[in-house]
């Protein structure tokens, strides 16, 4: 096998680099940093968080109030301090291998009425009670465990979440077997609108861009607009620094599996000549040839994704202006023995299993392929009033563009010259909120949304026809607190007006559809022992049926499918009702749901049991349908800390689908599934702030409830993964380098998911060894 000669002397040099700085002799004494936090009448706060910003080190009080951070190198950093209900406090300190100790008294402000759901980084008493659904917080460790991995890879860890794939190169979340038009993805506060509707379509998002990601399950639709009825994805930027100074991250990740190299560089600053001017800027390159299953290489699926971003932001005494932009570019290579010439050959290809030909790595990317690239500009500003609350207006223009290429020209074996279908999504949306403050126990937060999108179809090729559609959307949220109950409720009505552009090829009219209809929620959470809560909610939801589930008539390239849409599918409803139970203890923490969903004319995507022959080739058929059906299942997480070098942490998801109109189960629902994650924490030295060396199980079972005969083929058989990893803090010039090894799959194990596209014809990906790396760099002031 031959490497890129960039790639091997990078790795070479590096590796001799982190040697050196690992094994270095560091005669000076590590700092430690130790203190107290108490509220205005010195009363302890637990579960309070302190972090030194500039190191990303933090840790939470414990019931006395008191906290402990070790092994810091020296340096002058910034400490600051969060409490739900509490300004954030912040103050300057400077470590020189001594103990320092650090109090702070906390100033109550008013809680403004954002809907509070669950993180890892609030108080017992805000995490417990924090909201009455389900959501979870990637932790930050394994945020920075698995930077650069795609939206799907990096979530599938979180229990509910499991991954629709589409080859290696392709991943989208699915949150309680639901997915696409039922989860709403917000970037740096927008929704993201792409052609998200199918299901090789991943978010177009740089998998190094987010510095928190929040996983809300369940009905969101009263603040989050149609389509939330499975969930909500919240990808979080930093908020921008706006003390004087400059500071930034160069991250990089290489993978042997598809001999993968990804980078990026982040570089953010303030201003001491212009008091509150903050600015960052980003750039990310991923490139990778094809995986290799454990037996046979996956032909033709590595990619090559090019992002980058800006923004620039002003904020002064209650007020501010900020402007973001953000651009994603990807080739995605789509596995070449997916897209097959006649019917009888397409047969043979399911019933064998596996490729007829073995093929050798490449980083060239052929036909079939996916050219993807997103735009998106947000513009917010926000003002509050001291008396009444805060008000914030954004303005977001996206625009997504989606290329998908046949394998080959139709009555020809030559490679094509253009893309079989071409679409761009033009969107634009205008959101006013106003948050208001408390007032007797009550918060709220009203808003309305407008937004206008158009499609247009580039190509010959056809999958779905050109359309304008307007939306608009009025909600008001309330809450009410008091001696740990809390209470939510709230509505939104919503009007969306849809024009279909005809289309004489394939008999479509000019056709205007209309839909209007009321989302509403109620929530209940009660704390009712110091460690514990319980949270009841039900929702009512809907969404009117997308473009493509209607007009779809052709080759979906990138799922290899002959797909038919339904122009008379009505509204699809939902209530949602979720229990929820939380523990959050000294050592451990954790949480339970469980949930039933009921679903009236639910549209689903089934096979056709036919196989369609086109001057393409030939496809497995499928359509869209519409019947009654329910949801319902159990998922949940529990971490303990053993000892202060052992923490575990095990995460289950159950999910069972049924079609009610045709008394059979759901197609397409996620398997079982048990995922168990230790850490040995090693005792620092040296250079070495902190290290640990851990690894991680996942069980996957074997779908048995699926309709049958209406698939191609069965579910696959169950599978067991393991992984391990080494993960190090290296101190250098008072700044902590991120280091990390790594093996994923490490006994190549052949196996294959069911929510895989390619589980009709090809392994997963086998063992990979990943090596990563984050240094960090900066400068006081500017």
């Amino acid at each position: 096998m031959r490497y890129e000669p960039w790639a091997v002397w990078g790795v070479g040099v590096l590796s001799v680099l982190l040697m050196v700085l690992l094994f270095a002799p560091d005669d000076a004494e590590a700092a430690r940093l130790t203190g107290k936090i108490t509220d205005e009448k010195n009363s302890p706060l637990i579960g309070a968080s302190v972090m030194v910003v500039e190191l990303r080190r933090g840790a939470q009080t414990n019931d006395k109030g008191e906290f402990r951070l070790e092994n810091l190198p020296d340096g002058a950093y910034t400490v600051q301090v969060q409490y739900i209900g509490y300004k954030v406090f912040k103050r300057a300190v400077t470590l020189s291998g001594v103990v320092l100790r650090f109090n702070a008294q906390m100033e109550v402000e008013p809680l403004v009425g954002e809907t509070v759901t669950v993180t890892e980084d609030r108080s017992t008493a805000g995490e417990l009670t924090g909201s009455s659904r389900s959501a979870i917080v990637l932790p930050q460790e394994k945020l920075e465990e698995l930077r650069g991995q795609s939206l799907g890879e990096t979530l599938e860890s979180l229990p509910g979440v499991s991954a629709l794939t589409t080859g290696p190169a392709v991943s989208k979340p699915v949150i309680r077997g639901v997915h696409s038009e039922r989860v709403v993805v917000l970037n740096a506060g927008v929704t993201q609108e792409g052609q998200q509707w199918g299901g090789d379509h991943a978010p177009e998002i740089d998998p190094f861009s987010p510095a928190r990601i929040e996983v809300l399950k369940g009905a969101s639709g009263v603040e989050y607009g149609l389509g939330a009825i499975g969930g909500v994805i919240r990808i979080e930027q930093n908020p921008l620094r706006v003390e004087p100074g400059f500071d930034g991250r160069v991250m990089f990740n290489a993978f042997s599996n598809n001999r993968q190299g990804a980078g990026s560089l982040m570089m953010e600053g303030g201003l001491r000549a212009i008091r509150g001017l903050g600015w960052r800027v980003q750039g990310s390159l991923r490139r990778a040839g094809d995986s290799h299953a454990p037996v046979h290489v996956i032909r033709n699926s590595g990619f090559d994704e090019r992002d980058y971003a800006f923004a620039l932001g002003l904020h002064r005494d209650g007020a501010g202006l900020e402007a973001y932009y953000s651009h994603f570019g990807a080739v995605l290579g789509i596995y070449k023995d997916s897209h097959i010439g006649n019917t009888s050959d397409l047969l043979n290809a399911i019933a064998r299993g596996q490729p007829a030909f073995a093929g050798s790595f490449n980083y060239r990317i052929g036909n079939p392929k996916q050219v993807v690239s997103h735009d998106l500009l947000s513009v917010k500003s926000h003002f509050r009033f001291d008396r009444a609350g805060q008000v914030e207006l954004r303005y977001a223009y996206q625009y997504n563009e989606r290329q998908e290429w046949d394998a080959h020209r139709p009555f020809s074996s030559a490679a094509p010259t253009k893309p079989g279908f071409d679409l761009g999504l033009l969107s634009q949306n205008v959101d006013l909120t106003f948050q208001r403050h408390p007032v007797r126990g009550w918060y709220g937060k009203t808003g309305v949304n407008v937004m206008r999108q158009e499609n247009t179809r580039y190509s010959a090729g056809f999958l779905i026809p050109d359309f304008v559609s307007y939306s608009a959307g009025f909600f008001a949220l309330e809450t009410w607190e008091r001696d740990g109950l809390k209470i939510e409720a709230g509505g939104r009505v919503d009007y969306r007006r849809l024009r279909i552009f005809p289309n004489v090829a394939q008999k479509i009219a000019e056709r205007v559809h209309v839909y209007r209809n009321v989302t509403t929620v109620l929530g209940l959470v009660y704390r009712f022992a110091p460690l514990w809560a319980v949270g009841v909610d039900v929702g009512q939801a809907w969404r009117p049926p997308s473009v493509n589930e209607q007009y779809s008539n052709g080759v979906h390239h990138g799922t290899s499918q002959y797909e038919r849409g339904d122009s008379n599918l009505g509204i699809e409803k939902s209530l949602n009702t979720a229990l929820t139970i939380r523990y959050l203890g000294e050592r451990g923490h954790g949480e339970l749901g469980f949930f039933y969903t009921r679903f009236d004319d639910f549209i689903a995507l089934l096979p056709d049991n036919e196989v369609i022959l086109t001057i393409r080739g030939a496809f497995p058929a499928f359509r869209y349908v519409q019947s009654d059906a329910s949801i319902r299942g159990f998922d949940g997480h529990f971490e303990y800390r053993l000892a202060s070098f052992f923490s575990a942490n095990v995460s289950v998801s159950v999910v069972r689908g049924r079609d009610a109109g045709r008394d059979r189960p759901l197609f397409h629902m996620p398997s079982d599934r048990m995922v168990m994650d230790m850490d040995f924490h090693l005792p620092p030295g040296g250079r070495l702030v902190e290290h640990s060396i851990g690894g991680g199980m996942k069980w996957v079972r074997r779908q048995t409830s699926f309709p049958a005969g209406v698939d191609f083929v069965d579910p696959p058989p169950g599978y067991t993964e393991v992984n391990i990893h080494y993960i190090a803090q290296v101190g250098v010039n008072g700044r902590e380098v991120h280091l990390q090894f790594g093996a994923d799959n490490l006994f190549n194990t052949r196996y294959r998911d069911y929510l895989s596209r390619y589980r009709y014809f090809i392994d997963e990906p086998g063992r990979s060894l990943s090596f990563r790396l984050s240094v960090p760099f900066g400068k006081a002031e500017l």
